[in-house]
Parts: structure tokens; C-alpha cells; sequence
């Protein structure tokens, strides 16, 4: 609509600006929410790749989910290792180095004639079987005692358990009151882990001498 003399209606440009502002807000609110979002503005390149993503890091979760249930099903089956369980090469390695270093420390108490010391390192069930200060008599009755270290070249140890082995050796006796006789033999002897050591069966230590002869 025109006014006379060429003017135009200034209801005509007040429409026009209305239209121009409310697009021009419907763009910055557009922006502003495109900004808030995670990731800011997307391109439409990210609309193309966003859906060949989403399978991967499905399948990414459910592996993490399939290794999680594998490490505790495992955890389950194979419980800690026991008395029973077969140890690596150094574990067995290490038991038996303690239990021939404690079967020589046995038999050099037992050539010294400590014999209360030498109590100690009997089995629990042998301990019960016999009282420390009969032991003691028993051993000081004995004509036998050992002499001189262990031959290596004698000495092997057969693993059993982690708690049992058998020790074999060759031991050297000689007579307590006739230092002319002395013999040497080859015995096996049972050694168990107890109470944070190795222990040999008192009984069969007092009949040793005189087992196999």
C-alpha cells in the first residue's frame, strides 16, 4: 500500500522486519543449542560417520564385558594353590633346597649330640609319641652317631608334596666307645613341612643306625 506522492505505508516495513528478526533469532537459538550440545556444532560429515561408529563401540563393550566374565570365571575354577597343587620348576627348586639344607642341619645336631635341640625339629606326631627327655635318653643310649658331612654326591631328595619329600643318604656312622668300627649306609628318610619348618620322624631317626644292618 502507498501513500499519496510515491511514500509507502510503514505498516509494509514493519512486516518485513518482523519476518527478518524472527529468522535471524530462529539462527542464533539454532547456533547456541548446536553450541550446548557435547561436541559442539556437528558437521554433517560427523552425521555420516556417527552411525559406522556406533557398532564398534558395541562391539568394544561387549568384549570388555566377555573378558571381565572370563578373568572371574577363572579366578573361580583355580582357586589359590595348597599343599596338593604342583608348583612351578623354581618352587619346587626352592623346596628342595630347604629340605636337604634342613635334613644336613638334623644330622649335624645329631652328630654333635644335642639332642634337646634336635627334639625340635621332630614331626608333631612323633613329639606325641615320645617325650622330650625320653628321646634324649634313647639317643645318648645309642652306640651309633654320625661322622663327618654329608656326601653330596649321595645326597638326593624325591619331591612327594609341597609339605612331604623323601630324602635319601648316605650316612656315615661310628661307634661311640670302639673308635675302630664305623660303617656308612644308605637310608631314606620322610621330612614334612610343619609349623614353618621341615621335620623328620623322631622314631624312625632313633632306629636309623640299626634299620637295613
Amino acid at each position: 500500500m502507498q501513500l499519496h506522492g510515491g511514500t509507502k505505508a510503514p505498516g509494509g516495513n514493519h512486516r518485513k522486519n518482523h519476518r527478518k528478526n524472527h529468522r535471524e533469532r530462529h539462527r542464533r537459538k539454532h547456533r547456541a543449542e548446536a553450541g550446548n550440545s557435547p561436541g559442539g556444532s556437528r558437521s554433517p560429515m560427523f552425521h555420516r560417520v556417527a552411525p559406522a561408529v556406533a557398532p564398534i563401540l558395541a562391539m568394544l563393550a561387549m568384549l570388555t564385558m566377555l573378558t571381565m566374565l572370563t578373568m572371574a570365571v577363572a579366578l573361580t575354577a583355580f582357586p589359590a594353590r595348597t599343599a596338593w597343587s604342583a608348583p612351578n620348576f623354581f618352587e619346587k627348586r626352592k623346596i628342595e633346597l630347604q629340605a636337604l639344607e634342613a635334613f644336613k642341619e638334623i644330622i649335624g645336631r645329631w652328630r654333635e649330640e644335642v639332642y634337646f635341640e634336635l627334639y625340635d625339629s621332630g614331626m608333631e606326631e612323633s613329639q606325641g609319641r615320645i617325650s622330650r627327655q625320653d628321646f634324649a635318653q634313647r639317643m645318648v643310649e645309642l652306640s651309633w652317631v654320625p661322622q663327618g658331612e654329608l656326601n653330596p654326591k649321595f645326597l638326593h631328595l624325591r619331591y612327594h608334596f609341597r609339605t612331604m619329600v623323601y630324602v635319601k643318604a648316605r650316612v656315615s656312622y661310628r661307634h661311640k666307645f670302639d673308635q675302630t668300627r664305623s660303617f656308612s649306609k644308605d637310608q631314606t628318610m620322610v621330612m614334612v613341612w610343619e609349623k614353618g619348618q621341615w621335620r623328620i620322624d623322631l622314631i624312625e631317626l632313633i632306629r636309623s643306625p640299626y634299620s637295613g644292618v
